[in-house]
């Protein structure tokens, strides 16, 4: 990654918070809201460079995660949904009079989705648009898919070890006690890390990253393997999400889903998409990826991206 990108912290809701800026000649920004939860895009914003001509790219650690949280060392109990909305509110605000334009998009990953589709609610009229990838709709029933997928897959590979670890989940998963379904999730994750598809080695990418340093990948190990601050996230922040009943929106809705995506099951996210109406709406499938098409398929994930921005 060249060094045309610029980082910044930026006082936004009463902490210091972390940005990184890929800029282009456009009137055009997109702000990458990241998943996780506490896993930032920010360290791989290099290997989605060579395709962002088109747009300005803001990528944001949110409260809690990545630069920002070891800046602003939150503690747990402040963070929730409602707080992070707000930071996002200011983080709009901001990002506006810095590129002195009105045309923002928010880009949501993951947990990102539901922080995107959250103030897409509540502030439709701050952005242009908004775009979810791995895109959240029923935590039920996603996160019930994943595991009968992920068990089937940990089943059909015979690794007896791994099949010892999935049979300690509960059936009821994830309809169990937070904090028990909690540290399921985080196993079962590591577990997705292995059997889920995926074309890239998130190793490879983060060594290679020109802004991850020690620090980083001391948090990054962390929040992998339940810290406190990704506990409160998971269980607080994500745990029962479900927009399956909200089926109007008053801002242009756009949906990039990976064909292999079993994470948050694509075909829930497609089905719930057919249901709703927004003033202008698409949905962009991306073939040979899971749920990190950005990093699985980066060109034809970009290029919808590209469509979608300048409305191609």
């Amino acid at each position: 990654m060249t060094k045309n990108f610029t980082e910044e912290y930026v006082p936004i809701n009463g902490i210091s918070q972390y940005f990184l800026h890929i800029t282009n000649e456009s009137e055009y920004v997109a702000i990458m809201l990241h998943g996780g939860p506490g896993i930032p895009n920010s360290y791989i914003a290099y290997y989605h460079q060579p395709y962002l001509d088109f747009c300005n790219v803001v990528y944001y650690d949110q409260r809690g995660a990545g630069k920002t949280q070891l800046k602003s060392k939150s503690k747990p109990e402040s963070l929730s949904m409602d707080i992070m909305v707000e930071d996002l509110k200011e983080t709009v605000q901001y990002v506006k009079g810095k590129y002195n334009t009105d045309k923002v998009f928010l880009i949501g990953h993951s947990c990102g989705s539901t922080l995107g589709t959250q103030f897409a609610i509540k502030y439709p009229n701050d952005i242009c648009g908004y775009i979810g990838f791995g895109q959240e709709v029923s935590f039920e029933r996603q996160h019930r898919m994943w595991f009968e997928h992920l068990k089937s897959a940990v089943t059909n590979a015979g690794d007896k070890k791994d099949e010892k670890k999935i049979a300690t989940v509960d059936e009821n998963f994830p309809n169990i006690p937070k904090d028990e379904f909690v540290k399921q999730t985080i196993m079962l994750t590591g577990l997705e890390s292995k059997y889920g598809y995926t074309a890239v080695d998130f190793l490879k990418l983060y060594r290679k990253s020109p802004t991850i340093g020690v620090r980083d990948s001391i948090q990054l190990v962390g929040m992998n393997n339940g810290s406190k601050i990704s506990q409160k996230l998971l269980g607080d922040v994500y745990y029962g999400i479900d927009i399956s009943d909200i089926k109007e929106y008053q801002v242009p809705i756009y949906y990039i889903l990976g064909r292999h995506d079993e994470w948050t099951p694509s075909t829930i996210a497609a089905e719930y998409f057919e249901t709703i109406q927004a003033p202008q709406k698409g949905l962009y499938w991306i073939e040979d990826a899971g749920h990190f098409m950005d990093t699985d398929n980066p060109s034809a994930f970009f290029d919808a991206i590209k469509k979608i921005i300048l409305g191609q």
